[in-house]
């Protein structure tokens, strides 16, 4: 039985983290899309002109667009350019 105990815990915990990872991402994807956005409010806090702040609204777009449809993966490359491009950490 020691056997089935220790197959049983580890089934578990691959279960949790499959289930975890997601809400992760999507913490993550949604903290990022709130910097960008404060970068967008005021651009010229973090020297952004304005074609840059053009790209990364559509950037931004996008991956609010992901994230509605549940793409977190997606929504995390999209505002991850969108930061890299406004140098938003």
């Amino acid at each position: 039985m020691p056997g089935k105990s220790n197959l049983l815990t580890i089934m578990l915990t691959c279960s949790a983290f499959m289930i975890a990872a997601p809400a992760i991402a999507l913490a993550d994807c949604a903290e990022d899309i709130d910097k960008v956005e404060r970068a967008l409010g005021t651009p010229g806090d973090y020297g952004i002109d304005v074609t840059t702040a053009e790209s990364m609204r559509v950037l931004l777009d996008q991956a609010n667009e992901k994230r509605r449809d549940g793409d977190e993966a997606a929504c995390q490359e999209l505002i991850n350019q969108a930061k890299q491009m406004g140098n938003v950490e």
